[in-house]
């Protein structure tokens, strides 16, 4: 007996993973950049201003005390250059020019001049200051020529006792170089702009972070809101909810992102249906496969003088194909080749029924006619509609070398006689489960073929004559019967090898699309 193999394959259990933690909300990231920006941007402006406004500032101071600095050179007349003077007229004159630099800073204006001092062309030799007596400390800085004048202007702090002040001194040379005139203008406006502009600075920025950011924060978290509920959405559809939906609906990508996510669950839905519907597919043919193990028989019966092989292929995980070998009483056996029109489960079940009617009606009935007219009257009370049970019956007698061959709307049985010629039988009958009893009745036909030594009764399926190459050729009864023809002197082992090669030979791989079931029965030589 020969079965054809098989294998089933297995898919790994899907492990379930959890979702990362939210460390972070995107909002909260949005906020501090924007927020960091934000600061950024108000310090860069509030610097820039705060820097244009002191160049505004120290550019008028020094404006002011270019303009003052070289109208004071214009007044002064360099006596002490003059050799025709006397000490008494030199010291009048220097008296003179005092009082009138005094005279100057004290006249009314917004010059705010501190103290003016004239000095010889070396410059380390006082002549006069506007200042008199007054004790007077100057630290001052590296000079800095103004740009388009000949001033010299430094900073520094004037010293009165205790008080220090800021101020600039603006330093120009006389004509021929004949002295020096330094002029100190308050530079105080200078310090308290900058310490202004600074505060200035300091609270804008504070009043940005104090209004800036929770505004921000709050922009941030009304822009992700349509993120969280996609997040909340994917939760769901996680922890199982195929049938959930997004209901984020904007016009922007996270509404296109929403809309592939909702196909993308509808189609996890639907794969999870088939998965569903696959596992209970596989249970069944599960179901179905042991059931059929256990119906096809896993020894062949010893029969006198007759000499058998089988094979069987289902062309998918179950068939509806099956065959049996059922031992009768007075030496002889009865052999059955069936196919199911169901496939699966449903056809197994058929498949069971059947097989269970055949073997109770073949102990209580005594030919071959009768048999089958028990099994169909039983299917047909139970058969589901549209189902149907093609069935051969061949019953062996070997006292009188002879073979009874009823046929249910089955494949005509083949003798394939030891000359080498192989014929057909016909006999009347439409399928079990088609009729309840009279048409199945006045149509069954048995026919009594006689089986000399050597000569082989071949059952089968339509498996084998309707199997399609990929040109959609079928192997037809022709080259079955020819390729039985080449095997005349063989074995039934042999035989079943010889079919089941040429057959795949023609098919070249293409996909069964019925299940193959042959029996070889061959009545033995006379020794």
């Amino acid at each position: 007996m020969v079965r054809g193999g098989g294998s089933t394959r297995t898919r790994p259990a899907r492990s379930a993973e959890r979702p990362p933690r939210q460390i972070f909300p995107i909002a909260v990231k949005y906020g501090a950049v924007s927020g960091l920006i934000l600061v950024a941007f108000v310090l860069w402006v509030g610097s820039t201003s705060t820097d244009l406004a002191l160049k505004s500032s120290a550019r008028q101071v020094n404006s002011n005390g270019n303009e003052l600095v070289l109208l004071v050179s214009s007044m002064i007349r360099p006596f002490w250059q003059d050799d025709s003077l006397s000490m008494a007229e030199q010291s009048l004159a220097q008296e003179q020019l005092s009082d009138q630099l005094s005279d100057f800073i004290k006249a009314p204006g917004e010059h705010k001049v501190l103290d003016i001092l004239v000095l010889n062309q070396t410059g380390r030799n006082l002549i006069a200051n506007a200042r008199g007596g007054d004790r007077l400390s100057y630290q001052l800085g590296q000079p800095k020529t103004l740009e388009g004048s000949k001033v010299r202007v430094r900073s520094g702090t004037l010293s009165v006792g205790a008080v220090q002040s800021p101020v600039r001194s603006f330093e120009t040379n006389l004509p021929d170089d004949a002295g020096q005139v330094h002029l100190f203008l308050n530079a105080e406006a200078i310090e308290q702009l900058e310490s202004s502009l600074e505060s200035a600075t300091s609270s804008q920025m504070w009043t940005v972070l104090l209004l800036g950011i929770p505004f921000v924060l709050l922009v941030g978290f009304l822009l992700t809101r349509p993120i969280r509920r996609l997040r909340e959405d994917m939760t769901l559809v996680a922890r199982g909810d195929l049938q959930h939906q997004s209901t984020v609906s904007t016009t922007d990508e996270l509404g296109a992102l929403a809309s592939s996510f909702n196909r993308m669950t509808r189609f996890l839905a639907e794969a999870r249906e088939q998965e569903l519907h696959a596992q209970a597919v596989a249970r069944d043919l599960s179901i179905a496969t042991r059931i059929q193990n256990a119906l096809l028989p896993e020894e062949l019966p010893e029969i006198s003088g007759i000499e058998m092989a089988c094979y069987y292929q289902p062309a998918r995980e179950v068939g509806g194909d099956y065959y049996d070998v059922i031992s009768l009483p007075g030496g002889r056996a009865g052999i059955v080749v069936a196919d199911v029109s169901g496939k699966g489960l449903a056809g197994s079940l058929v498949m069971t029924m059947t097989r269970s009617l055949v073997r109770m009606a073949a102990r209580t009935q005594l030919d071959a006619a009768s048999i089958l007219e028990e099994v169909n009257a039983s299917l047909s009370r139970d058969m589901t509609e549209g189902m149907f049970v093609t069935l051969a019956w061949a019953e062996l007698d070997d006292e009188r070398s002879q073979v009874r061959i009823a046929r249910a709307g089955h494949n005509p049985p083949l003798l394939l006689r030891a000359s080498g010629r192989v014929e057909q039988f016909q006999p009347g009958g439409i399928s079990l489960g088609m009729d309840p009893g009279p048409l199945f009745s006045q149509s069954l036909e048995v026919s009594h073929v006689d089986l000399a030594p050597g000569d082989s009764l071949i059952l089968y399926t339509d498996g084998i004559v309707e199997a399609m190459n990929h040109d959609g050729v079928e192997y037809g009864l022709e080259r079955f019967a020819q390729i039985l023809q080449n095997l005349t002197a063989a074995a039934p082992e042999e035989v079943v090898e010889g079919v089941v090669t040429d057959l795949a030979r023609h098919v070249a791989g293409a996909e069964a699309s019925d299940d193959i079931t042959l029996v070889v029965a061959r009545r033995e030589l006379e020794s």
